[in-house]
């Protein structure tokens, strides 16, 4: 039982498209005179490039196999860092959301492995942890309560 979800790379294409219209108007805003709204909008299209761009690479991915799961250890504001983490099947002891939409499971030491829905075939990863540790899903599923939140 092997898998991999990625970042939805069209997502991540349309972002980056949408900086060049970004740096037009931000410039435009500047030469007719707004300097703040001007350097607002070309500083929000240059981060904003920076903060898609980890998309392209394979280090967002979640990856399982027979072992565990691989994916990225970082989840803060809008944005997953690009710290990787593997945990074994049997170190995970919770699943959860934080208030960023971002889905995570985690060991008994609070370390943290998250994906979102922009994750393509996050679907499938769920699946492959219902199958290899139910005792992790709710007393409808036959197991144990989730973690709810974490910050």
């Amino acid at each position: 039982m092997t898998g991999r979800s990625t970042i939805d790379r069209r997502m991540v294409w349309a972002a980056l498209a949408a900086v060049p219209l970004l740096i037009f108007v931000g410039a435009m805003a500047a030469c007719e005179g707004s300097l703040v709204v001007g350097g607002l909008v070309l500083a929000l299209a240059v981060f904003g490039a920076f903060g898609v761009l980890p998309g392209l690479s394979s280090r967002l991915d979640l990856v399982w196999d027979d072992d565990g799961v691989a994916g990225p250890s970082q989840a803060w504001g809008p944005y997953m860092g690009l710290g990787r983490r593997r945990l074994g099947w049997d170190e995970i002891v919770a699943i959860g959301g934080t208030w960023a939409d971002y889905a995570f499971v985690s060991d008994s030491d609070g370390r943290c492995i998250y994906w979102t829905e922009l994750h393509r075939g996050h679907q499938r990863f769920f699946g492959a942890l219902r199958r290899r540790r139910p005792d992790l899903f709710g007393p409808s599923e036959g197991g144990a309560e989730t973690v709810a939140e974490s910050d």
